[in-house]
């Protein structure tokens, strides 16, 4: 029997799952990571949120939308211990792909956070396991519709205006049967919850921070 993981793997780099946004939602393992790191990376926000468990020493690398720069920058500290910042949780549609395809599986270790999916359909108070997780967040979700009707819920990771368009018709093609629920800055002070039409969803600007939700009728009241 070969052992191909615990939680004691010799990594250099860790990438630490950070919630939704809000302080109470990150893990005390994701602090301790933090607190031992030499090179920590992520979003502005992120590194403000965890700066209270960082080092003096601790060199602070800000990713922005050029997740490759970042990448890059990485490369300088080859034998320093690295956390990667991670929003939500480190398997789903998170920077984590990146770095371990950059870096190698073998040399990151993950650990997982809570994601805005966890949270939006605990705040509606339905389970997730048999929930359908798609993102337009800076892509175009692949997809049958005869698929999709197969699931009475559906969550879409969006936040640009391109992605609400593309949730407003789904919700036409899906059917009545459907109703849409957005879920906006979940865990921040501004965070909003609605109930909107597909022509709604079509004239409605809605935060960077956006889980649509699709869900038949019994799942809406």
């Amino acid at each position: 029997m070969e052992i191909i993981a615990t939680n004691q793997r010799n990594t250099r780099i860790t990438i630490a799952g950070c919630g939704p946004g809000h302080a109470d939602y990150i893990t005390t393992a994701a602090h301790r990571a933090v607190a031992q790191a030499e090179v920590v990376v992520g979003a502005k926000h992120l590194l403000a949120l965890l700066a209270p468990s960082m080092s003096e020493t601790a060199i602070k690398i800000a990713v922005g939308a050029d997740i490759q720069a970042a990448l890059d920058t990485m490369e300088r500290y080859p034998t320093q211990q690295v956390v990667v910042l991670a929003s939500g949780d480190t398997g789903l549609f998170s920077l984590a792909r990146s770095v371990q395809n950059h870096f190698g599986q073998q040399q990151c270790q993950l650990i997982p956070g809570i994601s805005s999916i966890q949270v939006a359909c605990a705040r509606l108070g339905i389970d997730w396991n048999d929930l359908r997780i798609l993102s337009a967040h800076g892509r175009k979700p692949q997809f049958e519709i005869d698929e999709l009707r197969q699931w009475h819920k559906i969550a879409l990771l969006a936040g640009t205006s391109k992605a609400t368009h593309f949730a407003a018709d789904l919700l036409d093609q899906l059917g009545s049967d459907y109703r849409a629920v957005t879920c906006e800055n979940l865990t921040w002070p501004t965070e909003q919850i609605r109930s909107l039409t597909a022509e709604e969803l079509r004239t409605t600007t809605l935060a960077s921070r956006t889980i649509v939700l699709l869900l038949t009728e019994e799942f809406c009241a």
